[in-house]
């Protein structure tokens, strides 16, 4: 044989080696799929992109994440993960309260003084969160960890507003839910739950006198255009849970299911940041819109009252992880 002809042969093998290395890791790779109803270009994106980068690193490539924005694989609905159309989804936690009672309590009002507490409450060692997920137990998936889209606060069309007074009689529309509801009745007003579609639409024709929402949401939804005040009242977190099916869960070695928890709870700061660089730009568009702020430090809302009243509308479900939580957090 040639030298050539040698040259030919030692080339296939190592070709023909290359091949087999590429199939074996591709075979090792897991593959999760990410369901969100959400765009790239958003809290949830800034979430999912470092989610993703995060667990692709921890897993040393053993796992990667591919994620569906704007509800291209399933819905605003848990059933896609439950059955494992989807690995992952992210809803906000009081809509999966038929499945976990105790969920409500992650946006109790006035609970945490900021997202470092709340984030605390469900990081992955939290007794809180193991609580959650024994609950969950059987459900199909489990919460992996939660982020948070900022608090929220009462935006009015036409009322100033700097204590309970002075949303008697107001209609205030909040998410379609018991804790959302509770709380904002518990402030003075009148919860009107509404689905987003309806709500630019029923604050310019006076059906709400206002709305619910984070301040980082403002400018995106164009709500500076249709309110005129935004009452800084930070009163409960606006917290997306990061749901898992728990087969695909299963699946995974305990190494690859502590680097995913690892890259969820801190995956969530990149959020938490990411509002915080753009608060400032935020608030300066909407002061420019003629839009009045009234901040926290000019409200007199008895936070401790709002509280306290929601604990005795959800005493049931929420027993002495109230307490538990207030111990925690040294309240």
């Amino acid at each position: 044989m040639n030298i050539f002809k040698k040259y030919l042969v030692v080339s296939f093998l190592v070709s023909c080696l290359f091949s087999l290395v590429l199939i074996n890791i591709s075979a090792e790779t897991v593959v999760l799929k990410f369901s969100d109803i959400n765009m790239l270009e958003s809290p949830a994106g800034v979430f999912c992109e470092k989610f993703a980068e995060l667990t692709e690193e921890k897993t040393e490539g053993r796992v990667k994440i591919l994620t569906y924005y704007g509800g291209t694989l399933t819905g605003n609905d848990i059933e896609g993960t439950q059955t494992g159309i989807a690995d992952f989804s992210q809803h906000d936690v009081s809509e999966i309260t038929d499945l976990c009672p105790l969920l409500s309590i992650l946006e109790a009002p006035y609970l945490y003084d900021n997202d470092e507490q709340l984030y605390k409450i469900t990081a992955p060692d939290s007794p809180i969160l193991k609580k959650i997920n024994s609950i969950l137990e059987g459900s199909g998936v489990r919460l992996l960890t939660t982020y948070s889209w900022g608090n929220q606060n009462i935006l009015t069309t036409k009322t100033p507003v700097y204590g309970e007074n002075d949303l008697k009689g107001l209609k205030i529309r909040v998410l379609p839910s018991k804790i959302f509801m509770a709380t904002v009745e518990a402030m003075g007003a009148t919860p009107t739950p509404m689905s987003w579609g309806e709500v630019i639409t029923s604050l310019a024709t006076g059906v709400i006198d206002g709305t619910g929402m984070p301040f980082a949401f403002i400018v995106p939804a164009s709500l500076d255009e249709v309110q005129k005040y935004v009452i800084m009242t930070k009163h409960t977190p606006t917290l997306s849970g990061v749901f898992m099916n728990e087969k695909a869960w299963e699946s995974l070695s305990k190494l690859d299911q502590s680097a995913l928890e690892e890259a969820g709870n801190e995956a969530r700061y990149g959020v938490t940041d990411d509002i915080r660089k753009n608060s400032d730009v935020d608030r300066e568009k909407i002061l420019a819109k003629g839009v009045t702020i009234i901040d926290e430090d000019e409200l007199n809302f008895d936070t401790v009252k709002i509280r306290e009243t929601v604990f005795g509308t959800f005493r049931d479900d929420w027993g002495e992880v109230y307490t538990q939580i207030l111990d925690i957090l040294g309240k």
